[in-house]
């Protein structure tokens, strides 16, 4: 069983995804459980990357490597969602959207929101394909050439 404890100040901080008065919480030891197999499967893929570390913000998990964060994974009782920032692939999620997929929404600069059901998850090689490129378009240079090309 995990521990959290609660950090005695406020942490006032301006975050993109959270704008409203959070409270720190230190996490004890690691969290691994989740409520649909399919989140494990996203944790999976975003630390196989080089240098990524799991966090959270606000209310969701972060993967970060090199010190910038690339991936967010949610869950809600009926639904996971994973934010990212995409570039290539922007045109195929946004047939989709105009197809009327309600699944997935793209943002400012990129930034899209994927919310499915742990009953009818994207692809296995969707996911991966996705993770990979909000890596490769967040993480500094370094890091991003330890995958080589």
């Amino acid at each position: 069983m995990s521990r959290i404890e609660l950090v005695a100040q406020p942490d006032w901080r301006d975050y993109s995804l959270c704008l409203l008065r959070t409270w720190r919480y230190v996490l004890a030891e690691p969290v691994e459980q989740f409520q649909h197999e399919i989140s494990g499967s996203i944790r999976s893929i975003a630390l196989a990357f080089p240098e990524t570390t799991e966090g959270s913000s606000c209310v969701n998990r972060a993967f970060k490597a090199g010190g910038k964060n690339f991936a967010f994974l949610g869950e809600k009782d009926d639904e996971a969602n994973l934010r990212l920032k995409l570039d290539a692939s922007l045109p195929d999620i946004q047939s989709r959207v105009n197809a009327g997929d309600d699944r997935f929404e793209v943002g400012k600069f990129g930034w899209t929101m994927l919310r499915f059901s742990p009953d009818d998850p994207p692809l296995t090689t969707d996911l991966e394909r996705w993770i990979a490129e909000s890596f490769m378009l967040l993480v500094p240079k370094a890091v991003s050439e330890q995958l080589g090309s």
